[in-house]
């Protein structure tokens, strides 16, 4: 059976599995992004996990990278918490590197193309993934294919203008959605209010038990993400909405009421058939998404 290496290169950790053509995630290993010491050593970090992964037969490297991926597999852009990343030509470095072939897309984009084949996204025809990490992310499938836009860029939800004038975004602009719905809006915004340094899954989890601080917050970070999602879904009339990413897995408890903020403001027809759902694959729907672009393309 065909594997391949998949990459998830993300704002806090790389990870990275040998996948196999059904699925199966295997031999998978991580280690620290330190995207504060520049493209260049996030490079060679994401080499040198593909070196450890590679004592097995594969077919070729599937990455899932943070930023705007070009189609040929250059970063475009990245947001400030990746400094000197937009300009590295990453599918033409690794390809020259380890002689195999290398498809680089969105790390996104990855996750909707792990759901599409093997998880919540399986035989649906028209979904929208979101990705709440460090920062936000997005991928559109329409019709059973990924959309990549004109340049690769589509789906980049993450920074829709949500709040004009709003709060400061790590991309540069003002009052995008990462800047109200990521991980690192939500300790931020803790911080601000209450003088205290707190990680956002503790926030997240400290809202459920006796932090009224942080219950407070989580109200108003569900309200701006049910808001979100509901002006994506009026666009797009998808069938579902898919959450993945680290924040995304801590929310089980808050999804029913998401939902229905949602569907509260939708029209009758973007409502119809319309779910909103947590990824089944979890932290692996961007490596198996990553790595299946290899098996499509044999």
């Amino acid at each position: 059976m065909k594997k391949a290496i998949g990459i998830d290169i993300g704002g806090t950790k790389i990870r990275g599995g040998v996948i196999r053509e059904d699925g199966k995630l295997l031999s998978v290993r991580e280690m620290p992004t330190e995207a504060k010491r520049g493209g260049k050593e996030v490079m060679e970090r994401v080499a040198q996990l593909i070196q450890q992964l590679s004592k097995e037969e594969i077919i070729g490297i599937g990455v899932g990278a943070t930023g705007q991926v070009g189609l040929q597999g250059e970063i475009l852009s990245a947001t400030e918490t990746f400094p000197d990343w937009a300009g590295i030509h990453l599918q033409k470095e690794l390809h020259e590197r380890f002689q195999l072939p290398v498809r680089v897309i969105n790390d996104g984009q990855a996750m909707a193309l792990g759901e599409l084949s093997f998880g919540a996204g399986k035989d649906v025809q028209d979904f929208l993934c979101l990705a709440l990490g460090t920062g936000v992310g997005g991928a559109i499938v329409s019709q059973g294919k990924l959309v990549r836009g004109t340049n690769g860029a589509a789906g980049e939800v993450g920074h829709m203008l949500f709040h004009p004038a709003g709060r400061r975004c790590p991309c540069g602009k003002s009052g995008c959605l990462e800047a109200y719905v990521s991980g690192h809006a939500l300790e931020a915004r803790y911080l601000e209010r209450n003088g205290v340094k707190k990680a956002g899954l503790d926030i997240i989890r400290g809202a459920q038990e006796c932090d009224q601080a942080a219950r407070i917050l989580m109200e108003e970070y569900v309200d701006d993400l049910a808001m979100g999602i509901a002006s994506l879904v009026t666009v797009l009339n998808p069938r579902k909405v898919i959450l993945g990413g680290g924040v995304a897995q801590s929310l089980p408890f808050y999804l029913p009421s998401v939902e229905e903020k949602v569907v509260g403001r939708l029209s009758y027809a973007a409502a119809l058939d319309f779910t909103l759902v947590l990824s089944t694959l979890g932290d692996g729907a961007m490596l198996l998404g990553a790595g299946s672009v290899l098996f499509d393309s044999q």
